[in-house]
């Protein structure tokens, strides 16, 4: 009996399954997040009246031309108001400014939006 040898306690392992879980749980989640996100933006495009809202409330009446143009374009989808009187300001190398009653029409048509 000699021979034996007594048995040695347990050791502590060091167990960091746990955390590795909580991680990757953690990453998963944000990977999910993510995507959801992606696909709700995807889904939520700008509508054509939302966009011709922007760009109508961002628009610079100095710039006649380009004024004009963003004008032509963007209102007739807001209301059935008729834009011909901008088709002179258009189509020129060299365009003039807005006459008083042009300019108080566009003025009274960007303050009802």
């Amino acid at each position: 009996m000699e021979k034996l040898k007594d048995i040695k306690g347990l050791l502590y392992v060091d167990d960091y399954s746990l955390y590795i879980f909580a991680l990757l749980v953690i990453i998963s989640l944000l990977v999910l997040y993510f995507l959801i996100k992606i696909i709700i933006n995807f889904k939520r495009k700008l509508s054509p009246e939302k966009l011709a809202k922007m760009e109508l409330k961002n628009i610079d009446l100095t710039d006649i031309k380009k004024s004009s143009y963003t004008l032509s374009r963007y209102a007739p989808v807001l209301s059935e108001e008729n834009f011909e009187y901008l088709e002179k300001y258009k189509y020129k190398k060299e365009v003039i400014d807005f006459t008083k009653e042009d300019l108080q029409k566009i003025k009274g048509f960007l303050d009802a939006i």
